[in-house]
């Protein structure tokens, strides 16, 4: 009777610490899964960031382009700054009384 007693505590203590393994690899697990669904929605968010910093980046380079073209560099200085063509011909009126 004694050794049928220890052989049923022996499977239940068996029992219980599978069970117990069983229930902490779950819970790791389930969250090793939370983790990587709250990664992927960071990646996703960060990507997108990304190809919006990459959009920004590609429209400021086409409008430094187009501020530093020899065209507008050189309309720039004829307007502004007072740049003579050579076949130019330029006239000042001067209306001081």
């Amino acid at each position: 009777m004694i050794n049928k007693n220890a052989a049923v505590n022996r499977v239940r203590i068996y029992m219980a610490f599978w069970i117990f393994l069983i229930v902490v690899f779950s819970a790791v697990i389930y969250i090793q899964v939370r983790k990587e669904a709250g990664f992927s929605a960071q990646i996703s968010t960060l990507t997108q960031q990304l190809k919006d910093a990459d959009e920004q980046q590609q429209n400021l380079q086409l409008a430094v382009d187009s501020k530093t073209s020899n065209k507008s560099v050189e309309d720039f200085a004829h307007n502004q700054l007072g740049l003579v063509y050579p076949n130019e011909i330029v006239i000042y009126i001067d209306n001081y009384k």
